[in-house]
């Protein structure tokens, strides 16, 4: 399964697709993570079970993949970065039918305003087959938190990634409905 990262931060969208692709791998799957660059000259002839690939613009990444996951801030949903992730996503979506599209929305510790909320929802909504995976709460560490946090012991240092990854990579992989 091809699964593309795309969002208005390159950076945390890279670093999703690179906890992803090591979720994956530890469940045994060989997995190639690749940039969208690269994703432009892949062949079809390479033999994995899955393809990672974190995408800036790369249209064609996008509509190569089963899955998209967006990974968005409440704040740039209100400038020109919205307009145009959202023509990506469509294009894509109009180009690959059958892609399921994933919403998580990264915001600080600071708990999402109405406005915001409903900034996010018209966001999803405007996409085909588009649903909201997760909110995923960014403290002053860089560390990842969301309701999901609390199913995971703290003490536990064999994790491999954060408890909200691993809720969103079962979404990914399982296509598990939210609780």
């Amino acid at each position: 399964m091809i699964i593309a990262l795309t969002g208005t931060d390159d950076h945390a969208a890279s670093d999703l697709a690179q906890q992803l692709a090591l979720l994956r791998t530890a469940a045994g799957a060989s997995v190639l993570l690749m940039s969208s660059a690269h994703a432009q000259r892949m062949r079809r002839s390479l033999r994995y079970d899955d393809i990672v690939i974190c995408t800036a613009n790369g249209a064609m990444a996008l509509s190569m993949a089963g899955v998209i996951v967006v990974l968005v801030r409440p704040a740039d949903l209100q400038d020109q970065q919205q307009s145009e992730l959202l023509a990506r996503i469509r294009h894509a979506v109009d180009l690959n039918p059958h892609a399921r599209v994933l919403v998580s929305v990264a915001h600080g510790a600071r708990e999402l305003s109405p406005q915001e909320v409903g900034k996010v929802l018209v966001f999803v909504a405007q996409m085909k087959s588009a649903r909201l995976a997760d909110r995923l709460v960014l403290d002053e560490s860089g560390a990842y938190h969301t309701r999901h946090s609390v199913l995971a012991h703290e003490d536990d240092q064999e994790m491999l990634c954060a408890p909200e990854v691993r809720y969103l990579y079962r979404q990914v992989f399982h296509g598990a409905q939210p609780e």
